[in-house]
C-alpha cells in the first residue's frame, strides 16, 4: 500500500465517522420525550422561554400617489 492509499483510506474513514455522528444525532433528537424541533442543543429551553424581540423602529411608510401631475 502507497501512501496516497493510507492518506485516502484515512480521510474517508473520518467521513465515514462523521456521517454517522451526524445522522446519529439527527435520528436521535426524534426521541419521544424530546421537542420535535430540537437537534440537541441547549439553546433550546433557552429559545423557548423568552418572548420574541421587538421589530425595529422605524417610521412609517406612506404609499406614493399614483395620480400623475
Amino acid at each position: 500500500m502507497i501512501w496516497q492509499e493510507v492518506i485516502v483510506a484515512l480521510i474517508i474513514a473520518w467521513a465515514v465517522v462523521s456521517l454517522y455522528r451526524h445522522l446519529r444525532g439527527l435520528v436521535g433528537s426524534a426521541a419521544p420525550d424530546g421537542q420535535a424541533s430540537c437537534h440537541g442543543c441547549d439553546d433550546c429551553a433557552a429559545e423557548t422561554d423568552t418572548a420574541p424581540p421587538d421589530p425595529p423602529a422605524t417610521a412609517p411608510l406612506h404609499p406614493q400617489s399614483t395620480h400623475i401631475h
